[in-house]
């Protein structure tokens, strides 16, 4: 029996091989990727034939069961690592029967490399299972018989659809839209990802089955062709799902050759390697074609299932009665805008009447129809390039000046090419593809989102919501968001760009000076915010006031808090953090209070002033004695920048520390997703210990977002890092902290080297990227920030363990770390460290400050290079 079996598996072995690859021949020489996916379902159905057929004919033959394809396998589509389902439908006397066969022949298509999925139910319980699970359901939906009894098969699907389908058709389709939302909550609300999904992602394989799915249950088919001849898809909508469909299955197929197995998740490092087999010229010309595919699918798919949905005699009725004349020509049925004209491309000809459409849906939150929306993508492209009419510019900026359903309005314009013919820039951003994967959409849909996160301030309750209430005129501020990022794409600097951009919308929209020169500097300074309030210590004068003095007025900081606050927001998911909208707030709070004029006290009667308060706050926990020694010793950059809450754990905890000791603390604001570790220690007790705590906490794989560094006059330091901890997303445990402090002991005590400990955590080793992204390195220094403090700026690409590579040389500079701020832009780490020189003084030598640019520079790109990065992955 081995030898036959054996030599059933050599003969299979050998005409799979042959036929699989011919598949791949015809693959690699620009194959259809539907053509392909069949031929790969065909040689399935041959080999599972052949093996059943091969181990027992005369069982196969007697045996009164169906052996069924379910699945994709039951919709003749496979790639090249799809599973195959099967599903064995046993009569209930003859279960038993289908075992032996199934054991044999299961065994061979899994030695010849198939991932098989299998299952035996009766039919009652193919029935029962279907009701209780939509994803069983829908893989019966796909049910092919491939060999076994036929009236049997017959009988199963048309119980099936009497039991499980017909019996609450509603019902039924209603659950497949909520498992559709469901999926577009996991994979993301949109088509323009940077790194999508081909298969769940919306507008991706998956949408199309959902429209088979929903068909064979409406009208009992899921042949394109067939829904097509019926009507219920047009001739553009046919011809554009077979043209997605086929690119699809071609990007899916070549990902699963050239891995070997299944992969659908489109990475930014695949994009780059599959965009020349597609006669690309890069990644963005390649992305750009699958966003243009899978934005058809899904508004295709989408329109298809709202409109497949059965409607009662009740509803008909009441769609008939809610229909009613919103304007001459105009009309709202059953809560979506139409026209009356029996012309209707004469009537849309009119860019007054086509802006009045797209008010009208946004003021009564109405759908347009499906046909309207085609007149007026037809009349778009026949009057391509002709100026907007003038008595349409006012109802546009109507439309931007009102919160509510701006977005979603825009969005249907830009997807209508109407709004190209008002801002022509949005043609050439169309599906365009962001320079880093920091954004997780492309560039039209990332601006789209940011005026979409700036009018839901409207919703929300808070500071957010009363700065954006403020904002009297919101136009200028909409306009703004929308147009802030319009000038990537062209090489140059984006936010330069877009202010030309903008100065000729805001000239065809007929703003005048003041409400253009607005809008220049919104999108020309749209980073300056965030600049300052994240990767600046503005708690130092001359950058306040430097950031106010551009700012100018408290207008202007009203409508650039909130545009930067909906930009980081829009980014992608988990960009916005409260870290970030506390620091936000308080640039925007400490600027507010110089551009209106309001007092402030002097810095120095402001130091006398806390240092006064901290006996009262105290309370009597400290000894009047040890009090009075202590605070002289307190820097005043410490008592400003620290909440008198902070100032008492600190001072309580240099009371217990000794003379050779070291403490840390862990404080948890699970509101912020930040922890804080605050360490107390003598700086004699161990040489560049900023650095050395740097690579501990890394080692342990925290995220350090910030550090604020202070040597008090008796040489005690108390150095806080604001930290997240992917291990302990919540309240961090004593243990950690314990942990953390030992390691920090050892370092610190010289018996532990940095090195080791992030060498010996694998998940934390620096490892080439397999298309690293070009940043270069780029290392600032500043004397203009700050009274104080050399400021030094270091940009480079994001690597685990680089912090402390760049703490450490700045150590061996000779230089102090005494503020730092540590984040992540675009892919790039953008360090900013206060520095002084071993006399505590700010550099003043030119060419010392760039020997230490030249030194920082060198030794960060030496740990960057290949040769570095090979010997530590």
């Amino acid at each position: 029996m081995e030898q036959t079996q054996s030599k059933i598996l050599t003969e299979l072995r050998r005409f799979f091989d042959g036929k699989y690859k011919e598949i791949q021949d015809y693959h690699d020489q620009g194959g259809g990727g539907s053509q392909t996916g069949s031929a790969l379902s065909n040689l399935a159905d041959t080999i599972v034939l052949r093996a059943v057929q091969s181990i027992d004919q005369g069982l196969s033959e007697e045996w009164n069961g169906a052996l069924i394809a379910i699945g994709g396998y039951g919709r003749a589509e496979l790639s090249p690592g799809s599973d195959i389902d099967l599903m064995f439908l046993c009569p209930v006397e003859d279960r038993k029967e289908a075992e032996p066969l199934a054991s044999k022949f299961l065994c061979l298509l899994w030695d010849l490399g198939y991932k098989v999925g299998h299952s035996f139910r009766t039919l009652e319980e193919c029935i029962t299972l279907a009701r209780k699970d939509q994803v069983i359901a829908n893989s019966l939906l796909d049910s092919r018989r491939l060999l076994g009894n036929r009236v049997l098969f017959k009988h199963f699907r048309e119980q099936f659809f009497s039991k499980v389908v017909d019996k609450n058709l509603k019902m039924f389709l209603h659950q497949l839209s909520l498992d559709r939302e469901s999926r577009y909550t996991k994979y993301g609300q949109t088509p323009f990802l940077i790194e999508p999904n081909l298969k769940e992602s919306p507008g991706g394989l998956r949408d199309i089955h959902a429209l088979r799915w929903v068909a064979s249950a409406r009208y009992r088919t899921d042949n394109l062709p067939q829904i097509h001849q019926w009507g219920h898809l047009s001739n553009i909508e046919y011809a554009s799902l077979k043209t997605a469909q086929d690119f699809l299955w071609k990007i899916r197929n070549h990902l699963h050759f050239i891995d070997g197995k299944a992969s659908d998740h489109l990475a930014i490092d695949i994009q780059e390697n599959v965009a020349p087999f597609f006669h690309f010229k890069d990644r963005r010309e390649f992305m750009r074609r699958y966003y243009i595919e899978t934005g058809r699918i899904f508004e295709i798919s989408k329109r298809f299932i709202r409109e497949a949905s059965p409607m009662s005699r009740y509803q008909r009725w009441r769609r008939g009665w809610k229909t009613r004349l919103i304007a001459p020509g105009f009309q709202l049925v059953s809560e979506e805008i139409s026209i009356q004209s029996p012309k209707p491309f004469h009537f849309m000809e009119e860019d007054s009447n086509v802006l009045q459409v797209f008010l009208y849906a946004k003021e009564y939150s109405a759908r347009i129809a499906d046909p309207l929306l085609e007149v007026i993508h037809e009349v778009t492209e026949k009057k391509k390039g002709v100026p907007l009419s003038s008595d349409a510019i006012p109802l546009f900026r109507k439309l931007l000046s009102k919160p509510g359903n701006i977005a979603e309005t825009l969005r249907i314009m830009h997807r209508t090419r109407f709004l190209w013919r008002i801002i022509p820039e949005f043609s050439r951003v169309h599906c365009l593809v962001q320079e880093s994967p920091s954004h997780a959409f492309t560039v039209d849909e990332h601006s789209i989102r940011a005026l979409e996160e700036a009018e839901g301030l409207l919703g929300e309750k808070g500071f957010l919501h009363d700065t954006y209430i403020d904002i009297r005129k919101k136009d200028i501020l909409h306009l703004a968001t929308l147009l802030h990022d319009i000038g990537k794409g062209k090489g140059v600097d984006h936010s330069r760009a877009g202010e030309e951009i903008a100065e000729e919308a805001a000239t065809l929209l007929g703003y005048d000076g003041k409400e253009k020169a607005l809008l220049l500097f919104l999108v020309r300074r749209h980073l300056i915010f965030s600049e300052v309030a994240l990767y600046r210590d503005f708690s130092n004068e001359p950058v306040l006031l430097k950031f106010t003095k551009e700012v100018a007025s408290p207008r202007t900081l009203r409508h650039l808090f909130i545009l930067t606050v909906a930009d980081i927001r829009a980014v992608g998911p988990g960009r916005w953090t409260s870290w970030k909208g506390d620091l936000l707030t308080k640039l925007y709070r400490e600027a507010l209070v110089l551009l209106t004029g309001e007092e402030k006290e002097t810095k120095q009667k402001k130091v006398a002033s806390i240092r006064g308060l901290i006996p009262e706050s105290a309370q009597g926990q400290f000894p009047v004695e040890w009090l009075e020694e202590i605070l002289p010793q307190l820097p005043p950059r410490y008592l400003l920048k620290t909440p008198m809450e902070k100032i008492l754990i600190d001072l309580s905890s240099l009371k217990q520390l000794g003379k050779d000791s070291v403490r840390i603390d862990a404080r948890d604001f699970p509101s912020r997703g930040v922890t804080e570790y605050t360490l107390y220690t003598h700086r004699k007790i161990s040489y560049g210990i900023f650095s050395k705590i740097t690579g501990v906490l890394t080692a342990k794989g925290l995220k350090i977002l910030a550090a604020q560094v202070y040597t008090l006059a008796n040489g005690m330091i108390v150095d806080t890092f604001q930290v997240v901890d992917p291990d302990f997303p919540g309240l961090v445990p004593g243990d950690r902290s314990s942990a953390i402090l030992e390691d920090i002991k050892k370092v610190l005590g010289g018996s532990e080297e940095v090195e080791m400990l992030l060498a010996k955590n694998d998940r934390f080793q620096r490892k080439k990227r397999p298309v690293p992204l070009p940043q270069p390195v780029r290392v600032e220094l500043d004397n203009n920030s700050s009274q104080t403090y050399t400021v030094i700026d270091l940009f480079a690409p994001d690597r685990r363990g680089l912090l402390y590579v760049i703490t450490k040389s700045i150590f061996d500079a000779g230089l102090t770390v005494c503020a730092a701020k540590i984040a992540t832009r675009l892919d790039q780490v953008v360090d900013i460290f206060y520095v002084t020189d071993s006399d505590e003084k700010k550099l003043t030598d030119p060419e010392k400050i760039e020997s230490i640019r030249k030194f920082l520079k060198e030794q960060i790109e030496a740990d960057l290079s290949p040769k570095k990065n090979k010997s530590a992955v």
